[in-house]
């Protein structure tokens, strides 16, 4: 955790440490790096600055790493550092240079992240680029102890990041997908995807019809029955009706010429496989992601009425565990305006716009979390959204505070959420014990479509200890079964 009783608390506290540890800024060992596909260029300094090695380069490989290491340790001992002061870092990382640092920390080193921008503004040249300004930038931010240790593939929130960012990308191709066909159905059966159709947008009976045989005409053409028949296939409730309002639709839609029906009929069978296929896709991702959310303090965020694992895992996996002091994180995700106060302490502050310079991601899974919390979250918190909205306030941005704040105490107590007034001395075990049964099929509800809860509520992860903290401490169970849950005492 970011300490915030210092005036340097966006320090790294790992490279406080580590200065504190050296004791004296000529024996630690600072090697930015400036990351490329082929060479990496570094330079090695001690923490007043003084270049101990100029800038020289390393190829992108095994044999590059293994150069690096050894030229860190010649410097190192030749200016008698000890190797435990040593550490690496570079701007924002790149795909390919994941492995080679990955083989830095196995020996053992700290590998930090410094944001591009940062880095930027600490160069002695904005107007020239070049890899030397570069490094001495990333090096001027790394003396000044910021930076994020830079990403591995054995973090659990890493994982989570990977699989959330993909299942993301799968639903903007999805969006572009849906787009696409809209365009081919606006020409073969106009209507057909709109608000008046019998069958549901993007639903599985609407996506068989597409695939084959689909066109006003021929839809209009067809006997009810045989049409009827293969709705019953697809599983269509009320068939028959379906199939009436649907030639309805199609007798009173314009027709195409039959050569452009056939290729365009050709090329939305190619794009709703392709649908059917991304669909897929997204599912397989978010399993992945709630097995690997089900193992993070980030699984109690589906405690909360409204959020469900998508959500939590989205969020958990852009800021990770444990979190960083809230106004951090609020800056971070962009949900605050800029603000400016000058001319002694009798000037107000100037409230500015919502910076740009933000984590979108993060941003947009918080946004969504906080405007599902206000329509279908705890009755007190959409009282709250309500309010907010009818005062003409930004509702989404005041609850995705909230949201934050909630999130980081359920994270940290490793407990689910618990309405305001189960926290009042005059709630009682009881209260609190009912709650718990109550919320627990809803719970089981949110999980199981995505992840086995023999998993989710295993005892290695942190919901499955929790659950076997609150069976033994209130006398209930919580079975893991379809079966309502009850006290032991009226078993």
């Amino acid at each position: 955790m970011h300490n915030q009783s210092t005036i340097y608390s966006q320090q790294n506290p790992q490279l406080q440490q580590l200065f504190e540890q050296a004791g004296n800024s000529r024996k630690i060992l600072c090697a930015p790096l400036d990351y490329a596909k082929a060479h990496h260029t570094t330079l090695f300094c001690n923490a007043l600055g003084d270049i101990l090695k100029k800038p020289f380069s390393v190829p992108n490989c095994a044999e590059g790493a293994q150069r690096l290491l050894e030229e860190v340790k010649k410097t190192a001992h030749h200016s008698g550092i000890s190797l435990k002061h040593v550490f690496f870092g570079g701007e924002d990382l790149p795909s390919y240079a994941q492995n080679f640092v990955q083989r830095l920390h196995q020996e053992g080193y700290l590998v930090l992240r410094v944001n591009a921008w940062e880095a930027k503004r600490k160069r002695e040249n904005y107007q020239a680029s070049s890899d030397q300004l570069d490094l001495l930038g990333i090096a001027k931010a790394l003396l000044d102890r910021r930076g994020q240790p830079a990403a591995t593939s054995d973090s659990i929130h890493q994982n989570l990041r990977e699989i959330t960012r993909a299942r993301r990308r799968f639903v903007h191709e999805q969006s572009g997908l849906k787009n696409r066909i809209h365009t081919y159905v606006d020409r073969l059966f106009p209507g057909f995807l709109g608000t008046s159709s019998p069958v549901g947008a993007f639903s599985k009976v609407s996506l068989q019809l597409m695939e084959k045989d689909f066109s006003a005409a021929q839809i209009a053409s067809k006997k009810p029955s045989a049409l009827t028949k293969r709705l019953q296939q697809y599983g269509q409730a009320d068939a028959q009706e379906t199939v009436r309002q649907l030639q309805t639709l199609a007798a009173s839609a314009l027709h195409c010429s039959l050569e452009q029906r056939l290729i365009w009929q050709h090329s939305l069978y190619c794009h709703v496989q392709l649908f059917n296929k991304v669909e897929e896709l997204i599912l397989t991702e978010a399993k992945e992601g709630a097995a690997w959310l089900a193992q993070s303090p980030g699984a109690f965020l589906t405690s909360i009425r409204g959020i469900g694992v998508v959500l939590a895992a989205g969020l958990t996996a852009e800021l990770g565990h444990p979190w960083r002091g809230l106004s951090s994180l609020c800056s971070y995700c962009g949900i605050v305006p800029s603000s400016k106060q000058t001319g002694g302490p009798d000037q107000p502050a100037q409230t500015g716009h919502v910076r740009r310079r933000c984590n979108r991601i993060a941003k947009d899974w918080l946004v969504q979390s906080a405007n599902k919390i206000g329509l279908l979250g705890p009755e007190e918190l959409q009282q709250q959204y309500q309010q907010l909205k009818d005062n003409g306030q930004h509702a989404d941005f005041v609850m995705a505070k909230r949201y934050l704040r909630i999130g980081k105490d359920l994270m940290h107590r490793q407990a689910l959420y618990l309405p305001k007034a189960l926290f009042q001395k005059e709630s009682s075990a009881a209260e609190r014990a009912a709650y718990y049964l109550k919320l627990w099929p809803t719970l089981l509800n949110k999980w199981r479509p995505l992840a086995s809860p023999e998993i989710v509520f295993s005892a290695k992860n942190p919901l499955g200890q929790w659950r076997q903290m609150v069976q033994e401490a209130y006398n209930i169970s919580l079975p893991l079964s379809a079966q309502p849950p009850q006290s032991d005492a009226n078993q």
